[in-house]
């Protein structure tokens, strides 16, 4: 990745679904300071301490799975869906927008770069509309409501043991 950066084919370096300790042995091992580091981050998924070892390193994150267990691989009849949980819904009656809008401009409160996925032109043009300024009293509300819930673990798929120091590891 080194050689294509020095060859002008790829701008940046960027990493993604690394643990804690991957990303330290990167760090550790290579002069490369991964640019973004693409994760699991939602509103229930919020991963506090990792995304500050992120800052203070100088790595962006983008987030994936940003409105959590959308999709019905994710078995949210054990955990209902995210995007019905009630500080979301309170907050999405009170600025006026929906409750994926909401999980969306949370995330870019933050600072980090937002993925939503849909197949929907209504759906995606609703996405769109996430760019607005969440006050940082409701910032905090949803700062809250952190389960620590991971809903793309694919350890099992990959005999690869994932996320081991990382919130949200499934067992």
């Amino acid at each position: 990745m080194k050689k294509l950066q020095k060859s002008g084919k790829a701008k940046a370096i960027g990493i993604s679904n690394f643990s804690k300790v991957e990303v330290e042995r990167l760090l550790a091992n290579t002069s490369t300071i991964p640019a973004v580091h693409q994760l699991e981050l939602h509103p229930w998924l919020q991963q506090e301490e990792f995304v500050k070892f992120h800052t203070s390193k100088g790595i962006h994150i983008t987030q994936y799975s940003s409105l959590g267990n959308q999709n019905e691989i994710y078995n949210s009849e054990k955990v209902g869906r995210m995007l019905d949980d009630p500080v979301l819904k309170e907050v999405a009656e009170e600025t006026g927008k929906n409750c994926a809008q909401v999980a969306l401009a949370w995330g870019i409160s933050h600072g980090r770069s937002v993925l939503v996925k849909s197949k929907t032109p209504e759906r995606i043009w609703q996405n769109l509309q996430s760019d607005f300024h969440l006050n940082s009293g409701y910032v905090k509300q949803i700062d809250n409501i952190d389960k620590k819930q991971r809903f793309n673990d694919s350890s099992e798929d990959f005999g690869y043991n994932f996320f081991t120091d990382l919130d949200g590891k499934q067992k």
